[in-house]
């Protein structure tokens, strides 16, 4: 099961979408939402620093938050971010217990959620090619009304009184590749994901370029807006929701970027999506992050001066090439300094590491924490984990401190509110 075929399935910290998952993500009834505290007030924006956060995994909620939690403890500080992902076009019990149950949980352990929204019809495979065109004709708009009434509940519950709860949201990412139907080109004959070659992709088995079967840049475009003007019908504002427009590092299918973009007035970040394979694939090699970013960062920063965020990005430790090499785990902590390195001297402004380790086609051993290729062990809670340490320190419990931290500076949600 590839990245994207993991996400199709699981549609979230433990998924939405199954009649089964759908059950165990509607506890409304047992899990109350607590008391909040009043939110401190955002200090000056500090200069040079970064949000940073990570997609904790699964499969299920608890597994997420026991992950996020292991994180908290081990860098000393929460993750000010954690990516979380849900399917739009699903039942609105399942949509309540989406809310009531993983993005209660992840703003009550600590973090910021970022809500990556993607319009996938309750049985994923069956979501229309079409998708984003029926939803800019209005087909799908009591979905859409109905996210921004249980959206605006869950972030201003009691109205007025304290500033509330905050999130991000990350509609209909990666649309510049082929793998989603919200795409412009066809993704229903996609088997793989993004072929990692520098400065674009390609896949055997698929002819790229705009299909109007597939629906067009411009309709993508017009979802987009109507989604964000469904919103704007709430109380939401700027400090309850920030809105991210997020494409993936390799372009597939012969379609620019630049033409799925809604806008300025639509969008508060820009995101982008990178993995470096490394050599885990027959069409893969190792690359750095220069290598694997610069090409599109150029371009959003042509086409916008709205922040950046790494909103999804990780790194192999299999060297090599073609499928061809070794777990090089002390590779992996080096391309971890890299990377944030790359974070610093680029001025971006925040980063979430893809925390999955997978095996298989079009996978890799992602994880930074908690994964089997480690150079060091880190000890949590007595418990021994694997963790790549940039900086060869001598791991002794929560002394420990690994790339995460150091490249840019890890930020709570607290101390970064002012840039929230």
């Amino acid at each position: 099961m590839n990245r994207r075929t993991f996400l199709r399935s699981i549609g979230l910290v433990g998924a939405v979408g199954t009649s089964g998952c759908a059950a165990q993500l509607n506890p409304v009834a047992e899990t109350p939402t607590p008391e909040l505290t009043p939110t401190p007030e955002p200090p000056a924006t500090r200069a040079g620093t970064a949000l940073t956060g990570m997609y904790p995994g699964g499969p299920n909620r608890e597994d997420a938050i026991a992950n996020l939690e292991l994180y908290t403890e081990w860098l000393d500080r929460p993750p000010a971010v954690a990516v979380v992902f849900v399917d739009g076009l699903i039942p609105d019990g399942a949509k309540q217990g989406f809310v009531e149950g993983p993005l209660t949980d992840i703003w009550n352990a600590g973090h910021v959620p970022m809500i990556t929204w993607q319009p996938f019809a309750q049985e994923k495979q069956q979501t229309s090619e079409t998708v984003e065109r029926e939803i800019a004709a209005g087909e799908h708009d009591d979905h859409l009304s109905s996210w921004a009434t249980l959206l605006d509940a869950w972030a201003r519950p009691y109205g007025e009184r304290t500033r509330g709860r905050r999130f991000y949201f990350r509609p209909a990412h990666e649309m510049n590749g082929d793998w989603f139907p919200w795409s412009a080109v066809e993704s229903s004959r996609i088997d793989s994901t993004v072929t990692p070659v520098q400065n674009g992709s390609r896949t055997t088995n698929a002819t790229g370029g705009e299909n109007p079967a597939a629906g067009t840049p411009e309709e993508y475009v017009e979802m987009w807006r109507r989604l964000y003007d469904a919103f704007g019908t709430t109380d939401l504002d700027a400090t309850n929701i920030q809105w991210v427009w997020a494409v993936n590092a390799d372009e597939v299918g012969g379609i620019r970027m630049e033409r799925y973009y809604p806008g300025d007035e639509y969008t508060d970040w820009v995101g982008l999506d990178g993995f470096n394979f490394g050599g885990s694939q027959s069409y893969s090699s190792w690359r750095t992050p220069q290598e694997l970013f610069d090409p599109i960062l150029g371009r959003l920063r042509e086409l916008t001066d709205k922040p950046v965020a790494l909103t999804e990005f990780a790194s192999s430790s299999f060297t090599g090439s073609e499928g061809d090499g070794e777990y090089r785990p002390a590779r992996k902590a080096d391309w971890i300094e890299a990377a944030y390195e790359y974070v610093a001297a680029n001025d971006i402004k925040m980063t979430c590491w893809f925390n999955v380790d997978k095996a298989g086609a079009d996978e890799a051993d992602w994880a930074v924490f908690g994964s089997e290729r480690g150079t060091e062990q880190a000890s949590v809670s007595g418990t021994e984990y694997a963790a790549y340490a940039a900086y060869n320190r001598t791991v002794s419990g929560d002394d420990f401190l690994g790339a995460l931290t150091d490249y840019p500076p890890l930020l709570t949600d607290a101390e970064f509110a002012g840039e929230f």
